[in-house]
């Protein structure tokens, strides 16, 4: 059986008043007189009240609120997904911090959690036709600026696709080979 109401609101209250936290029950409506009493309850007038059916408490729904944290909660479902990507396609510490913020300690326990292990040492480089391979799918797919979160999107596609044909380079190698590339293209403009 779930507990009224009442008795959710009891409880909040009368652990709210423990804690000193008076505010949270004038929050709620309460007078400061009310939650004297309140705090007064024996056992046995706190089960009555809690199982009464009158109901002492309105409840409305603030249904921007609700659109604006059901939004929220979606963009971080999103994030959280794009995290655990780059985190499975290999992502560097820098790449982690760079693009979503994330500290070495939260790049460990995320890679533990996923259990993804990063080899230590240098990491491999293409051959020059997989290099050929990433320039080609980059200039194909974005033309923008390789430090913006649509960009590390791309990037994670292109790890994507050369993993699926075989191919075993990281995010951060394919990201290192990008950037690499834009530089070279940049210098040999001016």
């Amino acid at each position: 059986m779930l507990p009224s109401l009442n008795h959710i609101t009891l409880t909040l209250i009368l652990q709210a008043v423990r804690d000193g936290n008076i505010n949270y029950c004038n929050a709620i409506g309460l007078t400061l007189d009310e939650v004297r009493e309140l705090n007064k309850l024996t056992l046995d007038e706190f089960l009555f009240i809690s199982k009464t059916p009158a109901i002492f408490l309105d409840i409305s729904v603030n249904h921007e609120r609700l659109q604006y944290n059901l939004l929220r909660s979606r963009q971080e479902l999103h994030l959280q997904q794009q995290i655990n990507r780059a985190v499975r396609l290999g992502a560097s510490h820098e790449i982690l911090c760079k693009y979503f913020g994330l500290n070495s300690n939260d790049v460990a326990v995320r890679r533990r959690l996923l259990g993804v292990s990063i080899p230590g040492g240098r990491k491999s480089l293409p051959d020059e036709n997989t290099d050929a391979k990433i320039w080609l799918l980059w200039k194909k797919k974005y033309t923008g600026n390789t430090e913006s979160s649509d960009a590390l999107d791309v990037m994670m596609q292109i790890t994507e696709e050369l993993s699926a044909g075989g191919n075993t380079l990281s995010l951060t190698v394919i990201r290192n080979r990008i950037v690499l590339f834009e530089n070279n293209t940049n210098k040999g403009r001016r």
